[in-house]
């Protein structure tokens, strides 16, 4: 129906006219179908275009049997004379996200035999999964040589080969293709069959950076950025070195070495405060008196020291004995079943938690004073 894709004939025009000629509603969504269209539609791993048509708001772009629907916020009636704007910053990130792909993908398949198997431009990261597991040397090889291809600025040739052509032809394919195939080739570094948008130069890609790779299926997840997206990351991580390097009075190249060296004294202030918290917990439950069921408040413990203090009231109590500190509890039993207290308490006030029926542990809602009062009575 769709007479013109205007994105393949020049993935550079932000701007064209068309005619509506069909509005339909779809489950509270609003789709126009155009004579002609500049928007691409989402596929391949790359999201679609964004913009207007006229003064409503082209929210996302699908394609279905052939027919490009542009999902828009207000309806636009059959036959309309319209004017179409891309957003075209975001039409660039994702040819210089997509151009960026190919070039490392290229570089992967050529030196590692790894074979793309999933691409996708996100918001955040445009991720890439290999069927082979890469290490942090093949990272930084294969980031060195996607930069270079940059550099080189090599224009980026697309053709279209006919089925037969395209049989003599070694290009990556996750797909085996019965058509004509559209080729996308950098020149000495990737040729691919590929229906997304490219960038005509890699200079315009302006810079490929890996932020970091993980194992995923068998294989290695590659998260890129391109692009302003990389120069963006690259000045947030540069202002947060910075501004790490002023707090600790320390060169930036040596703020590994500062940090490590502050967290060995903070974990060495932890444990001389656990030394003085175990020695003031003695010291409190001493003056404490044995009762029957003996559970005690105190301020500001987690759960750990918790413990730690409900273990030294052991011989305070004969059945019952425990901690509650600032709506969290944790308590012990010698002979009564715990859980079942717990759920009928659960009963009267809002609780998290549970346990075994010799100790028990969560948080609570509500009164202190009446929950301690529940198991101590």
């Amino acid at each position: 129906m769709v007479k013109d894709t205007l994105f393949y004939e020049d993935s550079y025009i932000n701007s064209f006219k068309a005619t509506v000629i069909d509005c339909i509603i779809d489950n509270n969504k609003i789709k126009l179908v155009l004579s002609n269209t500049a928007f691409y539609p989402e596929g391949g791993g790359q999201p679609s275009d964004i913009g207007t048509i006229n003064d409503a708001k082209v929210i996302h772009v699908e394609e279905k049997n052939g027919i490009i629907y542009h999902i828009v916020d207000k309806e636009i009636k059959k036959g309309t004379e319209v004017i179409g704007n891309l957003d075209f910053n975001h039409r660039f990130w994702a040819m210089q996200n997509h151009s960026g792909e190919h070039i490392v993908s290229g570089i992967t398949c050529k030196n590692f035999n790894a074979t793309n198997v999933g691409f996708h431009i996100g918001t955040d990261f445009t991720t890439l999964d290999f069927n082979k597991e890469l290490n942090k040397d093949d990272i930084s090889f294969i980031e060195k040589e996607a930069n270079e291809a940059i550099y080189k600025n090599i224009e980026i040739k697309i053709r279209i080969v006919s089925n037969e052509e395209a049989q003599n032809i070694e290009y990556r394919s996750k797909i085996d293709l019965k058509e004509d195939v559209r080729l996308v080739e950098i020149p000495g570094y990737d040729i691919c069959a590929c229906c997304g948008m490219h960038v005509k130069k890699t200079g315009e890609i302006g810079l490929i950076k890996i932020v970091r790779f993980e194992k995923y299926k068998g294989g290695t997840r590659v998260y890129m950025l391109a692009g302003r997206k990389a120069l963006e990351d690259y000045n947030m991580k540069q202002e947060a070195i910075y501004n790490a390097s002023h707090l600790l009075s320390s060169k930036v190249e040596n703020v590994p070495d500062a940090i490590e060296s502050l967290l060995d004294e903070i974990e060495k202030y932890k444990i001389d405060i656990s030394k003085l918290k175990n020695k003031l917990f003695e010291y409190d439950v001493k003056s404490i008196k044995k009762e029957k069921n003996n559970i005690i408040e105190y301020d500001d413990l987690d759960f750990n020291d918790m413990k730690k203090l409900a273990e030294l009231l052991i011989d305070k109590a004969d059945n019952i004995y425990g901690v509650v500190s600032n709506n969290k509890f944790l308590l012990l039993s010698k002979e009564e079943s715990l859980k079942e207290k717990l759920n009928r308490l659960k009963e009267k006030m809002p609780i998290k938690g549970g346990g075994r029926e010799i100790m028990i542990q969560g948080q609570f809602e509500g009164n202190s004073k009446e929950f301690i009062e529940f198991f101590r009575s």
